[in-house]
Formats: structure tokens, C-alpha cells, sequence
């Protein structure tokens, strides 16, 4: 177990944290701005950062592959797509900012030395609840106007929370679902691109919510020419924003 001395840990790294921040993490807004204009999302979260560390989730198996892969993405150089990491030191509220700071903790020095500095990378909050509740309407507008009117197809694990119903997806011209598996979906993700690239001609864009297997699944379509967002559990923080006990 590590123990955490905020104050101490922040007077040694906080100006290395905000020095990145500042200069090679976009804002929410600017992330979705990009996405408006075509570009693909990949997003890091603690759990893709915890399995290029070699460690285990819940629900995906760590594997030399599965982490050499996340590295790559990483350092992605593909202008077709736009990677995203976590929160640094902004969050929108104090519980959430001491969370990351403990994540950051374990994570931030082996992790830095596996960016690219050469470019700027999205952020990851932009599916999660922080993006709404610190944007409000303004974040749902800013979504429903990347996929306003078009033939989109869903990828997402068997059982999963996702749901293709809600209404921040009621402007979607078409539906369309692949699921693959709840578990180490990473071991599926060659069939999931059979099946994308047989309905990629009718479809405008690909939504993806399948774990750490999204990032990488979101790199692999961008590569070929196929707009995909790893948009994760997007819904349930829609739900959690606005329609929870909290939020009301």
C-alpha cells in the first residue's frame, strides 16, 4: 500500500503536471471541437494506464501485447486520431481532484516517459460525468452535433450498461449494434473489424464502449480511414449528471 502525502508529493510534482497540462492537454470543449472536424477518439483512462503497467482490471487480463499495443496508441502519430488522457490537477469537484492525484501518484513517472511531447493529446473526461456536470447542456449539444443525423453502429460487450436508447442519441439517423465480449474483449477485436469494415459503407460513424479493448479498437479503424469514438460509458455519466439523487 502507498502512502500518500499530498502536500509533499505536489511541492515535488505539480509543476511538472501543470507544465503538461497547460501546454499538451486540450480542454473538454477543444477535444469535442476536434472530434467534430473527423477525428478519431481514443481514450486513457485508469484502467488502460493500469494495464500498459502490466497489472490486471476487472474485466481485461494484462498481456505483453495488450500493453505494448496501449503504448503505441500512446505515442500515436496519426493525425486522423486524437488521444486522450485523464484528468491532472483539474476535476470538478475535490473528491475527484484528490483521487487522481492518488492515481497520479502510483502512475505519473513511469507514464510520462511513454508520451509523446511532440503533440497535444484530448481529454479522457469528455464521456465521463465531469464533462456534464461542469458543461451542463452545453455538453450534451456539443456530442449530439457529431453524430446529428448520422448512420451510426455501436460496438459494446455483451451485458453491457450502454444504452443505444437514450436520449442523447435520439438525433441518430441509424442504429446499428455489434456486441462483443463482456471479458478480454482484446482477444476479439480482429472479428469486431470484419464486422465494421462489412458495415462502414452505410455507416457515418463507429461508437465504441468496450474498456481498454476501445482505445485500442478506436486505433486500428482510424488507421483505416473508419471514424470511430471511444465514447465508453458515456451514457451512464449522462445518467449519473443529470438524472441521479446527486444531481438533483
Amino acid at each position: 500500500m502507498y502512502k500518500f502525502d499530498k502536500n509533499r508529493w505536489l511541492a515535488k510534482n505539480q509543476q511538472d503536471l501543470k507544465a503538461f497540462e497547460d501546454r499538451l492537454l486540450h480542454s473538454m470543449l477543444d477535444t469535442l471541437d476536434q472530434v467534430a472536424k473527423g477525428k478519431s477518439l481514443a481514450r486513457f483512462g485508469d484502467g488502460e494506464i493500469t494495464l500498459m503497467d502490466g497489472d490486471d482490471i476487472d474485466f481485461q487480463q494484462a498481456s505483453p501485447e495488450l500493453a505494448a499495443e496501449l503504448e503505441q496508441v500512446l505515442r500515436n502519430e496519426d493525425s486522423r486520431l486524437l488521444v486522450c488522457l485523464p484528468t491532472i490537477l483539474k476535476a470538478c469537484n475535490a473528491y475527484e481532484e484528490n483521487w487522481w492525484l492518488k492515481f497520479w501518484y502510483v502512475r505519473w513517472q513511469d507514464l510520462k516517459h511513454k508520451l509523446n511531447f511532440e503533440q497535444a493529446y484530448g481529454h479522457s473526461m469528455v464521456t465521463r460525468p465531469d464533462f456534464f456536470i461542469m458543461y451542463s447542456e452545453q455538453s450534451i449539444a456539443a456530442w449530439k452535433a457529431i453524430w446529428d443525423q448520422k448512420k451510426t453502429v455501436f460496438i459494446t460487450g455483451e451485458g453491457s450498461k450502454l444504452d443505444i436508447n437514450q436520449a442523447l442519441f435520439d438525433n441518430i439517423a441509424e442504429k446499428k449494434i455489434i456486441y462483443s465480449k463482456a471479458c478480454n474483449a482484446y482477444s476479439d477485436l480482429e472479428r469486431i473489424i470484419v464486422e465494421v469494415e462489412k458495415s462502414s459503407g452505410s455507416a457515418g460513424l463507429i461508437l465504441i464502449a468496450l474498456g481498454p479493448s476501445g482505445t485500442v479498437l478506436a486505433k486500428r479503424l482510424a488507421s483505416r480511414g473508419i471514424q470511430a469514438l471511444d465514447v465508453g460509458h458515456i451514457t451512464s455519466s449522462y445518467e449519473e449528471a443529470f438524472h441521479s439523487e446527486a444531481a438533483d
